[in-house]
This record gives structure tokens, sequence and C-alpha cells, in this order.
């Protein structure tokens, strides 16, 4: 059994490193609300501190307002993505302003890469609003 583990960890490692830098770049999709739909945006690129480690900023208009997210998190070796507010969540709250997490899958459709999942967005820290989030490669000219 052990001399197993080895060669599979070897095989396996490889495509964790190949598919963690294929979610670096610009990301664009819906974002699904009770409220309606949004364009939502999101850029992620590597952190400072880490392996796994992602910094990321989203951007989406809501009723004809700008929101900005700056965004930290990680990315596990299960294909799923973690982002957090970087802003301390009790403070924002006391401030009266929202706090929000991301939450996704790296899928393939169609041999794309694409993020699937849900945000989060806290009022305090019990009552929060959730919605979808299905966001494909921001197209780029080259």
């Amino acid at each position: 059994m052990r001399t197993l583990i080895l060669p599979l960890l070897l095989v396996w490692l490889p495509f964790l490193c190949w598919s963690q830098g294929q979610i670096f770049g610009s990301w664009q999709g819906k974002m699904s609300t009770p409220r309606g739909n949004y364009i939502f945006n999101l850029d992620l690129q590597p952190g400072k501190s880490g392996r796994g480690y992602i910094r990321g900023v989203a951007i989406h208009d809501r009723n004809g307002e700008k929101q900005v997210i700056e965004l930290e998190g990680y990315f596990y070796g299960d294909q799923s993505l973690y982002l957090a507010d970087v802003a301390d969540p009790l403070e924002k709250v006391q401030q009266g302003n929202t706090f929000s997490r991301l939450q996704f899958l790296c899928k393939y459709e169609g041999g794309e890469m694409i993020l699937s999942g849900h945000w989060q967005e806290y009022e305090d820290l019990r009552k929060y609003r959730r919605g979808r989030l299905l966001l494909h490669r921001k197209k780029t000219k080259a």
C-alpha cells in the first residue's frame, strides 16, 4: 500500500499546481439574488503568504451603485475556493457596513474552467443575504 501512495502523489501534485495557476486572472459572470441579477467581476491573484493563499477584488454594480470588495482567502486541494472580506467583520458591522464571503467550486464545462458558487453579504453577525454566482474567464483583447 505504501508503495502506491508516493507514485499517486507524484502524479496528482502537478495537476493541483496547474489548476491553481488556472484560477488567477479576471472573471466575469452573473450574480443572482432574489432582488435581481447583476454583472459580477472578480480579479484573482496569488497571495504573498503561503501556498494556496489568494487575494482578489470583486466589483459589481447593484442598483446603479458600484461596489468594490477587497478579498482574501484560499484555494484548496479539492478545487474549492473560499474568499472573505479583508476588513474586520466586527468593525464593519459596528460602522453600519456589510461584509462579504464568497465560496466557489472550479468546474469544467465544454473544456472551459468556470467558477460556480455563492456569495453571502452579512448585515450583522447573524443576518445575511445570499445568492448564486457563475463566473467565466473574462475574454481579453489580444
